[in-house]
């Protein structure tokens, strides 16, 4: 049922003009102390679940138990030659060959004078002790030779040229993983070889770390989703787009909310509804200290507001806030709704909050130094600009080819982020020097 906004209770937010005048959350933090604080939540608040998925669908998850192989690989003793399985003790020599396809019909059991041709990687059938290879043997019976490649499903006799030795060219059953063995450590990351090492230890579904829900809203009057006719004044919905996209590369299903009017009512009803649906909740504009979100979490959601002024640009006025709703901690990360600011924060706050609650296995980038060598005209907050990173053969670091309009196509353009230092009294524009950069190569 859609939540009821009162009269006196829409004056009660919208008459609070000097609110954030007094609350602790609208001081400005550094960035290295949103990200302190962002941790400490997490390790107070946020709880572990497990659930089991099928291992076809397991690449990428984090196990929550170790994992014991079901079956020896290989399950029983294969060839590792095309050839004949036969006794070794029977040295050189004549032998009668089997049909091959009688193995599936009937136990066969390999005795003196016997053998059965074999593949490179068939069960080895009981009583053989070697496999011979094809080029160690001759057919008898020369007029057969022409019909070599149908030789399955006929009786033959062939000649052992070289006298086997036992056990050879015979992979034993359990040679390469035993029944019950260890297979894979709690917490660690399925990957693509780990799906072929399941399936052949006979696992068809494990125990794995349950990733948390995550939802996208957006807020505004001005905001379309695509498809719809565009006007002027009001925008596609770019931003979900570009968080829903990274969320999924780093294995998150996020949950689209749609978009709320920038209207009291509509904003409490749809954040009312996102809250019984995910566990973490991203909103997507007006978050500024004049604006309707952060009142109505205190005032509806008796949310607690960790921080709602972070020393970046951009990204000043970017939001991090936790309620209980229906005895269970939700969490929110609000942006402002600019498409450079969306990327930015993006990357810097929500990527490395979702590694944190998902045990430090999602992508992480790569953090180095690298040589800026264009002019910079610096903020009073350290700011975050798109760049192109470069090696030269000659050169152990890296060279920042800096994008100088900083948009949604310097995005697309960019593989890194550059934090530029603030700007101080005696240096407003930063020349060549070395500065941090954020590497991001699975952009």
């Amino acid at each position: 049922m859609p939540m009821e906004v009162s009269f006196e209770q829409s004056l009660k937010i919208l008459s609070m003009d000097d609110f954030y005048k007094k609350q602790e959350e609208s001081k400005v933090v550094s960035l290295e102390e949103t990200q302190n604080i962002m941790k400490t939540v997490i390790y107070k608040y946020h709880k572990i679940y497990s659930e089991t998925v099928r291992t076809n669908d397991a690449y990428g998850r984090v196990i929550a138990e170790d994992i014991y192989s079901s079956v020896n690989v290989p399950r029983c003793c294969v060839s590792t030659k095309h050839g004949y399985a036969v006794l070794a003790s029977d040295g050189q020599g004549v032998r009668k060959v089997l049909k091959a396809n009688l193995m599936l019909v009937k136990k066969i059991s390999i005795v003196p004078g016997i053998c059965i041709r074999v593949r490179s990687g068939d069960p080895i059938p009981d009583g053989a002790t070697a496999v011979v290879k094809s080029v160690n043997t001759k057919i008898i019976d020369e007029d057969d030779n022409e019909n070599y490649f149908n030789i399955d499903n006929m009786e033959y006799e062939i000649v052992v040229l070289v006298a086997p030795k036992e056990g050879e060219n015979i992979r034993k059953a359990g040679c390469e993983i035993k029944s019950n063995e260890l297979i894979k450590y709690a917490f660690s990351r399925i990957k693509t070889a780990d799906l072929g090492i399941l399936t052949l230890c006979d696992i068809d579904s494990i125990t794995v770390i349950k990733l948390p829900s995550v939802g996208l809203l957006c807020i505004g009057y001005d905001v379309l989703r695509s498809g719809n006719t565009s006007t002027l004044g009001r925008v596609y919905d770019c931003n979900k787009i570009i968080v829903s996209s990274l969320l999924k590369k780093n294995n998150y299903d996020p949950v689209d909310l749609g978009i709320s009017a920038h209207k009291l009512d509509d904003i409490v009803n749809k954040i009312k509804n996102a809250l019984d649906k995910v566990d973490i909740l991203v909103i997507m504009g007006h978050t500024n200290d004049k604006d309707l979100l952060k009142p109505i979490l205190k005032t509806y959601f008796n949310a607690m507001i960790h921080f709602g002024c972070v020393d970046m640009k951009p990204g000043k006025s970017t939001m991090f806030a936790t309620c209980t709703f229906k005895q269970k901690m939700k969490f929110f990360l609000c942006m402002s709704a600019n498409p450079t600011t969306v990327s930015v924060v993006t990357h810097v706050l929500l990527l490395p909050f979702l590694n944190e609650t998902y045990c430090n296995y999602l992508m992480k980038p790569v953090n180095m130094q690298a040589c800026v060598h264009t002019k910079h005209e610096l903020h009073s907050r350290p700011k975050f600009s798109w760049t192109t990173l470069r090696w030269m053969e000659t050169e152990r670091f890296s060279r920042a080819c800096c994008l100088q309009n900083q948009n949604i196509i310097s995005y697309q353009k960019g593989n890194a982020l550059l934090k530029l230092p603030s700007c101080s009294p005696n240096q407003s524009i930063l020349e060549a020097a070395f500065v941090p950069a954020m590497f991001l190569k699975n952009l």
